[in-house]
């Protein structure tokens, strides 16, 4: 993303949305927020309120009209992160993941036609792989057949992106992300683990039998990828994993967290392969095309995991 036309972030004010926001803003592009703070706070980008590089609109991006007003205030692209955060949410409550990824995603999409905004950035997510039978698992590998809520309507946002291409010109650049992980997290096993020991420290539980294992990375990682590469789909749609081409098991990440708070406490496994119902055990990534565009995450799973656990560990003694 190299001009400095402005640029709308749904869910900006978020986990992975602020840090997008931070990138931004260090980059001088003018940014509007749009947030309704259901899971958020307008504090991970004060500093940027508080200097004009961005303004916020606490808004439901269903509200497609009301979208399509701000759009037409003279942003060029939307990089659209508003989504639930946690799929198990979706477990009690699946029309959770519809309304947020399909509904809303088919809203920005109308603002976006509406409005004459030509250019989208979404995150979709590793789990529209459902439990695929490739490994390292690239973005051409199916079928694509998902095991969560949270996953299918992912899929279905895609589809719904790609359709806006092809019937009305919306250029898309879609972005798998493994497991996104840094300061302000509120959600994820490193926040559970965090939670679990600051009510117990002397007992841990892990949810599954603790061989899951997945590829971590770091937020501001993720950003730079969502801004660096979303030009590469040159009027088309661009499809690409991001994330790390290793991976790290939950019990090397309940080891990471007890060794950074200075804790031995016992370690409780369950039997079950997933953690919850819809959960994937295994998340291998190749990283192939995003390398090949010139993104490389900094650090590899396990350095994002401890580094992650000190953001959070330092946030808590600061608040």
């Amino acid at each position: 993303m190299t001009t400095e036309q402005t640029v709308l972030v749904t869910g900006g004010a978020g986990f992975i949305g602020s840090h997008v926001v931070d990138l931004l803003a260090a980059r001088d592009i003018p940014v509007v927020v749009v947030d309704d703070l259901s899971n958020s706070t307008r504090e991970h980008i004060r500093p940027h309120l508080d200097s004009g590089a961005a303004v916020f609109h606490r808004l439901d991006i269903l509200r497609t009209d009301d979208l399509a007003e701000i759009m037409s205030d003279g942003v060029d692209r939307v990089i659209h992160l508003a989504a639930s955060v946690d799929m198990r949410v979706g477990l009690a409550n699946n029309w959770v993941d519809v309304n947020q990824s399909v509904l809303g995603t088919r809203s920005v999409l109308e603002a976006m036609r509406v409005s004459g905004v030509a250019k989208l950035t979404f995150s979709s997510s590793s789990t529209v792989y459902g439990e695929p039978s490739v490994r390292p698992t690239a973005e051409h590998d199916g079928p694509f057949l998902p095991i969560s809520v949270y996953g299918a309507a992912k899929l279905g946002a895609e589809g719904l992106i790609s359709a806006y291409n092809h019937l009305y010109g919306i250029e898309a650049a879609i972005f798998r992300f493994g497991n996104v992980v840094g300061g302000r997290m509120n959600h994820g096993v490193i926040y559970d683990f965090l939670e679990k020991l600051r009510r117990d420290p002397h007992r841990l539980e892990v949810l599954g039998n603790g061989r899951q294992r997945k590829n971590y990375f770091l937020a501001e990682d993720c950003a730079r990828g969502i801004a660096d590469l979303a030009p590469h789909a040159a009027g088309g749609v661009l499809v690409a994993n991001l994330g790390t081409v290793d991976t790290v098991a939950v019990t090397r990440i309940a080891a990471i967290v007890a060794e950074e708070l200075g804790l031995n406490p016992e370690i409780e496994l369950g039997t079950g392969e997933r953690g919850w119902p819809g959960d994937v055990p295994v998340v291998e990534f190749d990283l192939s095309r995003a390398h090949a565009l010139g993104w490389r995450a900094e650090r590899e799973s396990e350095a994002a995991v401890r580094e992650a656990v000190r953001r959070l560990v330092k946030e808590r003694a600061d608040a």
